[in-house]
């Protein structure tokens, strides 16, 4: 059972995949629908494409980013599908916000296909993030 799990978002959507037991808002409160908000803007490299996601647990995700900053997480093969926004808090900062984490942030600087990195959210989530190429 995973504790602790997302990047721009897939750690915490893994967690949602085995046992239904996942972190939620730093409250302990499941965020509610209403406070999943669009960002004004998102990184437009990342429109229309894909990322894999692999957590320090080895749990791999990947997330389809939408050109309207709409995010969809696919949970491990076969796992279910979870939506949430994607966008800019800042210049130099990404977040994704989805039911039920709510919201978590990364530093952000652009991708290029097959890239690869570690990445530290907010809330001190380690995750190694892959740009896909389709």
């Amino acid at each position: 059972m995973q504790s602790r799990t997302l990047f721009i978002l897939a750690g915490s959507a893994a967690a949602l995949g085995g046992c239904m037991q996942y972190e939620v808002a730093e409250s302990g409160a499941i965020i509610p629908d209403e406070q999943v908000e669009p960002y004004a803007t998102w990184p437009s490299e990342l429109e229309g494409r894909v990322a894999r996601i692999e957590t320090d647990e080895g749990v791999v995700n990947e997330i389809n980013f939408e050109p309207n900053g709409v995010m969809n997480i696919l949970v491990d093969p076969g796992g279910p599908v979870i939506q949430g926004v994607y966008g800019f808090a800042d210049a130099d900062t990404l977040c994704v916000n989805f039911v039920p984490r709510g919201a978590e942030c990364w530093p952000y600087t652009p991708y290029t296909i097959g890239e690869t990195r570690m990445v530290t959210s907010d809330r001190g989530q380690d995750l190694q993030v892959t740009l896909l190429e389709r």
